[in-house]
């Protein structure tokens, strides 16, 4: 149980820093990924972890996207 929300901790973020956030490399918007707890960049094809409700937007946190996964998100977002 303790374990549960430990997870949903590590999830939440407020929306409104949602809306200010941007890529560090294309400056595009981010998506939030609740599941992954990720911030998305599509056109940096980069995912930025979120860990205990803070985003780690830098270029050491950040794993680079599969070819799969930016075809997912244009997909799921109608972009493609």
């Amino acid at each position: 149980m303790k374990q549960n929300k430990k997870n949903k901790e590590k999830t939440r973020i407020a929306s409104s820093l949602l809306n200010i956030l941007v890529c560090p490399v294309t400056k595009s918007l981010l998506i939030y990924d609740k599941k992954a707890a990720e911030l998305i960049s599509i056109q940096g094809k980069k995912a930025y972890p979120i860990e205990q409700s803070v985003p780690l937007i830098s270029n050491t946190y950040c794993r680079e996207l599969s070819d799969s996964e930016i075809n997912k998100w244009q997909v799921s977002l109608n972009r493609k």
